[in-house]
């Protein structure tokens, strides 16, 4: 055996005595959570963590080791922190919008015995999952009569996460105002965008002017607190109750098959489903998203929907979400042909297609 042979296996040796130790520190990191938890303390103690660099430095003889060293030791207390970050997120599901929100009756239906984060807006509920403040993320996406969501495909661009699954909601959009309204009485109607659209026929012949809210619950909860009967808002037959107000009109939507489909957002992709998505970007030039249809349909893969949307900061430049039946697993030969023709690519993972 020769001196290099030797050197890896005291490596290899040294590597092992590494990892039992590594799990070791894990466990005690865990008491500490525990202990952090009951009492409130945070997760980060600055002067804890200089406290042990500082002393963990001392152990080290040879000088040239010091600056790699202390390197090391920012990196375990950066990974320890991480940790405790995951534990505390775990089961912690995030949604846009207070009590009532369409995302909040979706994330209680998913997971009812789950602790819940409500957040001001889609771009928060993001971050808490990339910051493991929250587990999960649920999001609308689309819904069957205004579209999609553009805000969230902008943050599936931005952000490392995955989808790890769908789920459709059948939305009925009723008036709610306060308990001395009427009809004839309302002359401003507030909600969400997508659902003041979803209404647009019936707010056309109520005579009415709208104002767009970042969510359904959030008008809601404003009409209540205006008190005043020239004042509606639009959204689910729950928020009546929480909000203390009076259902003027129910299935107000144009379609009565009205329905929202929600994805659940996750740092880990998941192991199989029966449908994948990619978000990716093509050369400017004629025909360049043409072949990338024509080589999913050359690996027989059914293409369920492609939408456009605008790359910030290349006018008239788009970017493309693509949904496409089966296991992601199934079809890595055509993501590497994809990618071959295309100047960026994302993939959102594989997942099941719901229908809670």
């Amino acid at each position: 055996m020769n001196k290099l042979e030797n050197a890896r296996k005291t490596i290899n040796q040294i590597d092992q005595e590494m990892a039992a130790l590594y799990e070791k520190r894990m466990n005690a990191v865990q008491e500490v959570l525990a202990y952090k938890k009951e009492n409130g303390l945070p997760v980060f103690d600055a002067s804890r963590e200089q406290e042990v660099i500082e002393r963990n430095l001392e152990h080290i003889q040879n000088p040239d080791y010091k600056l790699f060293y202390k390197e090391f030791l920012h990196y375990v207390m950066e990974n320890s922190k991480d940790y405790q970050k995951t534990l505390l997120s775990e089961d912690v599901v995030a949604y846009a919008g207070v009590q009532g929100a369409f995302s909040q009756i979706m994330a209680q239906r998913l997971y009812p015995e789950n602790r819940k984060l409500n957040l001001k807006n889609f771009d928060e509920v993001f971050k808490s999952v990339v910051e493991k403040k929250a587990q999960y993320g649920v999001i609308p996406f689309e819904n069957t009569n205004s579209g999609s969501v553009g805000e969230v495909l902008d943050a599936l661009l931005e952000y490392p996460v995955y989808i790890q699954g769908i789920y459709d909601l059948k939305v009925e959009q009723c008036l709610l105002g306060t308990m001395d309204a009427t009809l004839k009485d309302i002359e401003w109607v507030y909600s969400k965008d997508q659902a003041l659209w979803q209404a647009k026929d019936f707010l056309k012949e109520l005579g009415v002017q709208t104002v767009s809210y970042p969510n359904t619950a959030m008008a809601a909860q404003y009409v209540a607190s205006e008190q005043d009967k020239t004042k509606a808002a639009i959204g689910a037959k729950e928020n009546a109750q929480l909000y203390g107000l009076k259902v003027l009109a129910s299935q107000i939507e144009a379609h009565t098959e009205n329905t929202t489909r929600f994805l659940v957002i996750g740092l880990e992709p998941m192991n199989k489903g029966n449908r994948f998505s990619v978000i990716l970007s093509v050369k400017h030039q004629s025909g360049s998203l043409a072949r990338i249809i024509e080589i999913i349909a050359r690996y027989h893969i059914n293409m369920e929907s492609i939408q456009s949307r605008p790359i910030k900061g290349k006018p008239f430049e788009y970017f493309f979400f693509i949904e496409m039946d089966g296991d992601l697993n199934n079809a890595q030969a055509c993501l590497k042909d994809i990618e071959k023709n295309c100047e960026s690519l994302k993939v959102l993972g594989t997942y099941a297609l719901g229908g809670k």
